[in-house]
């Protein structure tokens, strides 16, 4: 095919506005706080939660996790549930939800088999795209979840890191690109030690703390409140 000078010109064009979308998804990269959005750090939200609720939610993630290890699937509690399991042995007192992170290597083909054993445990299951969180909510059960988030292992690089969409348009690089929350996938080996949450015994990564310093490099030595919390 002929190379015309007007066709140069559209190339060097899309090159330029390609070029200025990664630059722009790279800095999103490094605004991004983890895991997913900014209130774990700093969203105002309630200081504490009635004892019932966080013993409701507490049996909430226990159900997940007996759903999870029926399945067959590695999953652990991570970001802000690992550090109330590492403080205090449960929730956070300001959270609402529980967060545990599993492996797209041994979810991505039995997707639609993994949300009917869900539902049939009377438990509504949602995946968002976008960051690649699984959403699990009971209807009976309302101002609280648990988000399942999916890593894959990028056996290029070894590491594990973060998958959605925001984050496949993104350069493969950690340090470049802070938000892909990238770790040794040695962290999350199987067998999982179990440790206590709430009245349950949940997996959890290995090397306690270890985990938190990559997923929270700039503070995990600090114990972080909400901005409108004193305690």
């Amino acid at each position: 095919m002929r190379v015309s000078p007007r066709r140069v010109a559209v190339g060097l064009g899309v090159a330029m506005v390609g070029a200025a979308a990664l630059g722009a998804f790279a800095l999103w990269g490094r605004r991004l706080t983890p895991p997913h959005i900014p209130s774990f750090h700093t969203q105002e939200r309630p200081c504490s939660h009635p004892p019932k609720f966080h013993a409701e939610l507490h049996l909430l993630a226990h159900r997940v996790h007996e759903i999870l290890f029926r399945l067959g699937l590695t999953h652990y509690l991570c970001y802000g549930s690992l550090w109330g399991q590492i403080r205090s042995g449960k929730a956070l007192p300001w959270q609402a939800d529980v967060e545990m992170c599993l492996k797209n290597e041994e979810i991505y083909k039995d997707e639609v088999f993994i949300a009917k054993m869900f539902r049939s445990n009377s438990l509504n299951i949602a995946y968002g795209s976008a960051e690649g969180i699984y959403t699990v909510t009971d209807s009976d059960l309302p101002g609280m979840k648990v988000e399942l988030i999916v890593f894959e292992v990028d056996k290029m690089i070894d590491v594990s890191r973060r998958i959605g969409w925001k984050r496949r348009l993104l350069p493969p690089d950690c340090s470049m690109v802070p938000s892909l929350h990238c770790f040794p996938p040695s962290l999350v080996e199987t067998p999982l030690p179990l440790k206590k949450f709430g009245e349950y015994m949940l997996p959890v990564p290995r090397d306690g703390i270890e985990i938190q310093k990559y997923l929270f490099p700039n503070n995990w030595w600090k114990e972080i409140v909400p901005s409108n919390c004193n305690f």
